[in-house]
């Protein structure tokens, strides 16, 4: 990780929401939120981003709603993961994802992909659970509420949206790189 950290600065923040939690049991992507953003000494700035709905082709349960603020009424019309996966992996390309919890999503992406038959993502990932954990090793949780609030980060956006859940998880990853780059 340090490596990927000290020798790059560009890296896609990503985050996606979901119909449940398991892919393996039909579980599908609801949302995809991609940052690309390029890191400036202690800032950054977004050069880019792949925000967008993804319809399910399934019903998304009440639970998942009441969470995320999402039903099945804003993705009726929205693309399926076959009409963006192309735009999607074009958007990522060889570039280092950073995920608040990289397998969950990861999870996800490659099921995604393997059923509209491509192959399973390669990039390099940097889980933001891990850097927190490197620098509050005395913490127990490192969800991203968590890690916000250990480094006085407050936005005025949804949580549990992808595209909310990347803005704070894109505050947290700069911040944290700066305090593992400059210890």
């Amino acid at each position: 990780m340090l490596n990927l950290l000290k020798n790059n600065n560009e890296f896609c923040i990503l985050d996606t929401e979901t119909t449940g939690l398991n892919p393996q049991n039909g579980d599908r992507i609801i949302e995809i939120a991609v940052y690309n953003i390029i890191t400036e000494e202690s800032n950054y700035f977004v050069k880019d981003k792949f925000v967008t709905y993804i319809n399910p082709e399934r019903s998304i349960p009440y639970f998942i709603t009441k969470m995320t603020g999402i039903s099945d009424f804003h993705v009726i019309g929205a693309p399926r993961f076959f009409e963006i996966a192309d735009n999607f992996l074009n958007f990522i390309y060889n570039k280092i994802l950073v995920i608040q919890n990289v397998g969950f999503d990861m999870k996800f992406l490659n099921r995604e992909l393997e059923l509209v038959g491509y192959n399973n993502l390669s990039n390099k990932t940097i889980d933001t659970i891990m850097m927190s954990r490197k620098i509050f090793k005395k913490e127990r949780k490192h969800n991203l509420d968590a890690i916000a609030s250990r480094l006085n980060i407050s936005k005025q956006v949804s949580r549990h949206s992808a595209e909310g859940d990347v803005i704070i998880t894109t505050e947290a990853f700069v911040k944290m790189r700066n305090i593992i780059l400059n210890s």
